[in-house]
């Protein structure tokens, strides 16, 4: 059996909080629902026409369960009279609710938005409805008197002073993530990493077209590592690419805070790396990356590193923040090669 992770150490509430999704006191709502999962035809599913634009648009509400403003990013579709929008729970980002535009309105009917899974579990989330107002050229749609979903009759998000507004989202190389941290405890190796949702020049980007990929160096050669269904048994398919917002409450946390590695290779390992994605529009895609971060494994790595080959060192805190060259404590010493790689070790001072 894998980790237990937090759940038979702290319980099941401070797990999701680990996770940095959803809200502690929302999460033990999950455990009165328990849903009995019987699971409902495709049809019942909404989605937006194959095809169809995806825009971006910002997110602000009042969370009225911690009683807490809260923005984030979320996706709409027009389609004639129609509107889609993807991301309004935080339980199921990835549901979409179908809305009907009639003199500036539109009507979000009750919907079932499809089934997550947490810790083996599987739950029915369901869309209670909604009345937004449109404005003329669907740039901003409001509902003050917000919405809810539940999880058999119990309610998880609930919101109101709703406010969607279109976003422009202009195509921009993300900043250089960082590698904290790559240890084992009792359940397997883990990494933490620290993923700016910003660009190289300090400005915020969208977190929700934002992505992470993992790489591997053995003696030299490098490799994407991928998440598999075989080790990641709580994510539906394959993964190279992992979305910024991704997580599967069990190996892999949002913005790749903690994730669990396998392999029966590890030991094998000279570097483990990580660099950050970027990509703008839905049609017309552009994608810029950011530079690959490097963290050592190897005592030998670390002292090929070390050479003439090193052209400018940057020093890092546990949290990623960068640090004055003179700061002391456990750091992360960062080095761009004459090639552009970029390398990290773990130094005292």
């Amino acid at each position: 059996m894998k980790k237990i992770t937090l759940l038979l150490l702290a319980g099941f509430v401070a797990m999701i909080a680990q996770a940095g999704v959803i809200n502690q006191d929302k999460a033990a709502k999950l455990q009165n629902a328990k849903a009995n999962v019987t699971v409902k035809a495709e049809g019942d599913i909404v989605t937006p026409p194959a095809g169809a634009e995806q825009m971006l648009y910002n997110f602000q509400g009042h969370d009225t369960y911690i009683n807490q403003d809260k923005t984030f990013e979320v996706f709409v579709v027009l389609d004639n009279n129609d509107v889609y929008i993807k991301g309004l729970s935080e339980y199921l980002t990835d549901g979409w609710v179908k809305g009907t535009i009639a003199d500036g309105v539109a009507t979000f009917p009750a919907a079932y938005m499809g089934i997550f899974e947490f810790w083996g579990d599987a739950y029915e989330l369901n869309f209670d409805g909604a009345t937004f107002t449109v404005n003329d050229d669907a740039s901003v749609l409001t509902a003050l008197d917000g919405y809810t979903t539940s999880v058999e009759g119990e309610i998880l998000d609930e919101f109101i002073n709703v406010t969607l507004t279109k976003a422009v989202a202009e195509i921009a190389t993300p900043a250089t993530p960082t590698i904290t941290e790559f240890t084992e405890d009792d359940y397997g190796h883990y990494v933490k990493m620290t993923i700016p949702a910003k660009d190289v020049d300090g400005n915020d980007i969208f977190a929700a077209l934002l992505s992470y990929q993992l790489l591997v160096d053995r003696n030299g050669e490098q490799s994407v590592y991928e998440f598999t269904t075989d080790d990641y048994e709580f994510i539906e398919e394959n993964m190279t690419v992992v979305p910024y917002n991704f997580t599967d409450y069990y190996d892999i946390d949002v913005a790749g805070k903690q994730v669990y590695i396998y392999g029966d290779d590890i030991d094998e390992w000279n570097a483990i790396g990580v660099k950050s994605i970027y990509t703008v529009g839905d049609k017309s895609r552009e994608t810029r990356e950011s530079e690959i971060f490097w963290y050592q494994l190897k005592p030998t790595a670390i002292s090929e590193v070390n050479t003439n080959n090193e052209v400018e060192t940057s020093y890092y805190d546990l949290q990623g923040r960068k640090v004055d060259a003179n700061a002391t404590g456990l750091l992360i010493k960062q080095m761009r090669m004459q090639d552009g790689t970029t390398r990290a070790v773990k130094v005292m001072r």
